[in-house]
Parts: C-alpha cells; structure tokens; sequence
C-alpha cells in the first residue's frame, strides 16, 4: 500500500499545480501519487470517498489540495466550514487510511503566495509521518 491519493480543487489552476508540484517532491519516489479533481472545495470529501470505495485498500493517504479566498459574501465560511467538516468526517470514517487537509483559507493573494510552498511541503512531510506512526 505504498499509493497516495491527491485529491485537488480546479480552481486556480496555476496555484494548485504548484501545490502538487510541491506535495510530489516530498513524496515521491517512497510513495506512488494518483490524482483527483474534484470541481470545488465542497466536493474534495466526497471525491476521495468515491476513489477509496471504488479502489479498496489500495491508498496508504489521502492529501487534500485547495484555495480559499473570501470575497464579500458569507459563501467563504459556508465552503470552509463544509470543506473541513467533510474531510474530517472522511479521516474518521476511514480512520485506517491517513488524511491530511491542505485546503489553504486567506483573506487575499499575498496570504495565498506566503502559504503556497510551505503550507503543503509541511502537509506532505505530515502525511508521511501519519502513515509512519499509522503502520507501528
């Protein structure tokens, strides 16, 4: 079981395609990726919930990638809200695989550059030390 799921949002298409760059540096080669994606934040959950079901016992982690950015309405804390209560919701249901939550939540794009690289690097070096302390 040496696969990770990446399950990513296709918003901000160039941001998130560092966000795997970055994630994949960490984990690869020790660990084979597989990636998913998923159409907003909101469905992240349920998209990796479909994988693990569809293809049982085969993912060691699952990795969420996804941007938030709050606008002028309250859609930003519906969507965090939902995103992290889902993907929590997830990790406890599958408590047998190891789930790490790198949706990243700012306020503007300057938060989003200063939390980009490290936010996931230091997600992707958490995962693998989930799955370490998981296998004992």
């Amino acid at each position: 079981m040496n696969k990770i799921l990446i399950v990513h949002t296709s918003w901000y298409e160039d941001y998130i395609k560092t966000m795997i760059e970055s994630a994949s540096n960490k984990l690869t080669p020790e660990y084979q990726i597989n990636l998913a994606c998923a159409p907003g934040a909101i469905e992240l959950a349920a998209l990796a919930k479909h994988k693990i079901l569809k293809e049982e016992n085969i993912y060691a982690g699952i990795l969420f990638l996804g941007i938030v950015v709050r606008g002028e309405t309250t859609h930003y804390e519906l969507v965090t809200n939902e995103t992290f209560r889902s993907i929590g919701d997830l990790a406890l249901d599958f408590s047998n695989i190891s789930v790490i939550n790198n949706v990243i939540c700012v306020e503007n794009k300057d938060q989003l550059l200063k939390r980009l690289t490290i936010n996931t690097e230091n997600n992707a070096k958490a995962l693998i030390s989930l799955i370490n302390e998981k296998s004992i």
